[in-house]
């Protein structure tokens, strides 16, 4: 699961890479520093607000401990232009407001796309398989033939008790129908287990924070469910997010996705709302980062 923008429908940012790209040319892709990505996510989440120097020099510097300037700040903002420029857009992107800061027009197009990656696996029986399942005819269900009645020993003819044609048919019919019963009953359990069983967006929910529910974006054990729980409410009130009804949090930190323990950790949540069929409207990504090792511009 991550969350990725369309710009203009031109351009894919992808801030978990930290990558810019074509929609569907993925030889195209070209990865920015780590200031440039905060600085193009801050415009986004301000999109066709005015963002201040100053809301650049802590939210992208100071609060991971490194050194803000104006040097830093507009060399960072020629990368993100020269980079949309080489991957073929032409309209005026950044936008700077002198002595101010930088925007993003309102009128820019940019839609934010939240994706599961999980496969996607079916959730009703497909027709080439119930087709494949054998059919059943009175030819084929067991019946029990009547015994020959031996006739006494002094009689020379032998004679033998046989059903009629309608006795028959009045015997296989309730068995057929008992046995198709249960077939169709066991393939409606089985249908519905598979259902249960994999999808996707259960597998992936953990708990609820409030009116909200809380997601992973990859399967979080049960001997860990409760420190990322936790993990997550930090998070929530260090930012100060709050839980509107219908929104939902997608979160996700490293000490969860990364098996070393490397010392640092990056930890990302979006808060996206929900439309009256569940599907996601426009998601807001939160960071926290204190890797300083690759913060260059």
């Amino acid at each position: 699961m991550q969350m990725i923008y369309l710009i203009e429908n031109q351009i894919v940012f992808n801030p978990e890479d930290n990558s810019l790209s074509l929609p569907s040319d993925t030889e195209s892709k070209i990865t920015v520093s780590n200031p440039a990505r905060r600085i193009l996510s801050l415009l986004i989440e301000q999109h066709g607000i005015v963002v201040e120097r100053e809301t650049f020099f802590k939210k992208v510097w100071d609060d991971y401990g490194l050194t803000a300037s104006n040097n830093n700040l507009n060399h960072c903002i020629s990368k993100l232009r020269k980079v949309v420029s080489t991957l073929g857009y032409t309209g005026e992107f950044i936008i700077t407001v002198p002595k101010v800061g930088f925007i993003i027009k309102k009128e820019t197009d940019i839609t934010a796309q939240f994706e599961l990656n999980v496969a996607q696996e079916r959730t009703e029986p497909a027709a080439e398989e119930m087709s494949a399942l054998p059919e059943i005819t009175p030819s084929d269900l067991p019946h029990n033939e009547p015994q020959a009645t031996p006739a006494p020993l002094h009689e020379p003819v032998e004679q033998s008790e046989t059903l009629t044609d309608t006795e028959k048919i009045n015997y296989k019919y309730p068995f057929i129908f008992t046995t198709f019963l249960l077939f169709s009953f066991a393939v409606w359990g089985l249908y519905t287990l598979h259902g249960v069983m994999t999808d996707p967006k259960a597998r992936l929910q953990v708990s609820k924070i409030g009116d909200c529910d809380l997601y992973s974006t990859a399967p979080v054990s049960m001997s860990r469910k409760q420190d990322f729980i936790q993990l997550a409410q930090n998070f929530i009130l260090k930012n100060k997010m709050t839980c509107t009804p219908g929104n939902i949090f997608v979160f996700q930190s490293e000490q969860f996705t990364t098996p070393i323990n490397t010392g640092s950790v990056r930890d990302f949540m979006a808060q996206c709302s929900t439309n009256d069929t569940h599907k996601i409207n426009i998601c807001i990504s939160y960071y926290a980062n204190d890797r300083t090792t690759h913060d260059k511009f």
